[in-house]
């Protein structure tokens, strides 16, 4: 339902009333401004707003602008106002509708490793370089692993894979590492581990994530 629609086509001015002194505070100090109050016919019945106390408050015009109570206007249109202290906003929900699922947080770079399934190739015949592959293993759909992916600055992602290579070459003094990440059988890239010393390249992933 398009609220906001229907009251600025539906919404008429039926009477335009006598001039009034309202005292309005300002930034710096107290004043008072002309207003023009008015009666306003909504739905085809006259608009009588009221506060949170039930008293009748004005509708009026200043400037060529039209200024009435947000809580009687979203209730006359069967909405619900609420008030957010902490972020100092007024909150209008249409109740008939549900409210939208706040979005799952993205993984942290902190559980970066755990995502990631990580083997040795079963036969390496590389002289001194062991082959390991990770395997993305998170619960991560293509589309949300996308835009994890393109969350993080590349250098993140290379400092993140560098140091699971590293780990890797722990596990096999000696010999260097080259890890190869993939998600399903889509390339990412590798990280290498040698001596103390990483490297690593990922633009294979730039051909699928953009």
């Amino acid at each position: 339902m398009k609220h906001s629609s229907k009251f600025f086509v539906g919404a008429m001015i039926i009477a335009l009333t006598l001039l009034l002194s309202v005292n309005a505070l300002a930034s710096d100090s107290s004043r008072t401004i002309t207003v023009y109050p008015i009666n306003v016919m909504v739905n085809g019945e006259v608009f009588k707003p009221k506060d949170v106390n039930r008293n009748d408050v004005l509708v009026f015009v200043y400037n060529g602008t039209t200024y009435a109570p947000l809580r009687a206007l979203a209730e006359a249109y069967g909405l619900e106002v609420s008030y957010d202290g902490s972020r100092n906003m007024a909150v209008v929900n249409d109740p008939g509708k549900a409210a939208a699922p706040a979005p799952a947080p993205a993984p942290s770079v902190s559980s970066f490793s755990s995502r990631w399934t990580v083997t040795e190739t079963p036969v390496t015949n590389y002289g001194t370089e062991k082959i390991f592959n990770a395997d993305y293993s998170g619960s991560m759909g293509k589309a949300e692993f996308m835009a994890w992916w393109k969350s993080m600055d590349l250098s993140t992602i290379r400092a993140e894979c560098e140091k699971m290579a590293a780990e890797a070459q722990k596990l096999v003094p000696g010999y260097t590492v080259t890890m190869y990440f993939s998600y399903g059988n889509l390339p990412l890239g590798n990280a290498n581990a040698m001596n103390g010393y990483t490297i690593s390249n990922f633009d294979l992933a730039k051909a699928w994530i953009r």
